[in-house]
């Protein structure tokens, strides 16, 4: 099923996605559903690892910030070419 709803964008944006439409052959409704669709995914999984990590730091499981890193990277959560030395200072498990 689906539904109807409207939003307002910026000029700019709908210019956008007039362009991709034209260029994909596609409607701008099924680009922007697509869009949607893989932003709100994108939010849902951030949520979960986030709520992951409190439960487990509740738990008393502390995970060194490397490891978090590296899960970030692997999900796309944080660019390949992200330098873990700028969390240096936050991270509490690392040996000096």
């Amino acid at each position: 099923m689906a539904v109807t709803t409207s939003i307002r964008m910026p000029d700019e944006v709908h210019e956008q996605y007039e362009t991709l439409a034209r260029a994909a052959g596609r409607t701008r409704n099924e680009l922007m559903v697509e869009a949607l669709h893989e932003a709100a995914e994108h939010r849902l999984r951030e949520i979960a690892m986030i709520q992951e990590g409190l439960e487990q730091s509740r738990a008393g499981l502390g995970v060194p910030i490397k490891d978090v890193v590296a899960r970030f990277k692997a999900e796309g959560m944080l660019p390949a070419d992200f330098i873990l030395e700028t969390l240096r200072a936050y991270d509490h498990t690392a040996a000096d």
